[in-house]
């Protein structure tokens, strides 16, 4: 009895090694590699546009990604505002890129909804064309309203309570692993919604943005 617990407990005990070997590399390689976007260039392209109407804001922006990152950003044929369901909260999202690493998309909502922020092994940074977004922080007892061209960032490991007006539309840039959002951003939908065609468009279109980047990685080597 006891040598057999002894062995359950080796075997726990290197599975939790070897995990913490593979978290420690994976957040080396986050801190190393070369990024396409940066946190800030999102959030001074969105506030050159806040206030404007949000379709013409998202228009414009697009446009300019595209000339600024050229085989980055998804062609129009696969652009598609699609529900998101988590937390709580419902709101619908738009996929500009995507990769292991970082995405961008344009998000919002046309009703008033709120919920859970999620927690992530991401660092995320809104910033607000249209409406409000008010947001209450773990461990604090006040909330705090956002307006056109503020930004909100979201480090990884936070956690707070999200709520958006209806008509509130925003630019998102996410940097991290961001296969680990999933989890969070799909839960209701498998759990709650069982909405399975919206499951599928978000899979669909989170492929076709890692295709996207892994064409452009074998481009630069003349594949």
């Amino acid at each position: 009895m006891g040598a057999a617990w002894g062995r359950r407990a080796l075997r726990a005990g290197l599975a939790l090694g070897a995990l913490a070997l593979v978290l420690q590399g994976l957040r080396g390689w986050l801190a190393a590699k070369r990024y396409e976007f940066s946190p800030a260039e999102i959030a001074q392209l969105a506030r050159h546009h806040a206030g404007l109407d949000h379709e013409l804001a998202f228009s414009k922006i697009i446009v300019e990604l595209r000339k600024r990152h050229p085989g980055h950003i998804l062609p129009d044929e696969d652009l598609q505002w699609v529900f998101v369901n988590a937390g709580g909260w419902m709101g619908s999202m738009c996929l500009l890129h995507a990769s292991l690493t970082e995405y961008v998309l344009l998000f919002g909502t046309a009703v008033d909804t709120g919920g859970h922020s999620g927690r992530y092994w991401a660092d995320i940074s809104d910033t607000v064309i249209s409406g409000t977004f008010r947001q209450w922080k773990e461990g604090t007892t006040k909330s705090e309203i956002y307006y056109p061209g503020d930004t909100i960032v979201h480090q990884a490991g936070e956690a707070t309570s999200v709520q958006w007006s209806a008509g509130t539309w925003m630019v998102e840039y996410g940097r991290g692993f961001i296969p680990s959002t999933l989890a969070f951003a799909l839960a209701d939908t498998l759990f709650s919604t069982q909405d399975f065609i919206t499951l599928f468009y978000t899979l669909r279109v989170y492929a076709k943005g890692l295709l996207l980047e892994a064409n452009a990685f074998f481009s630069t080597f003349g594949c």
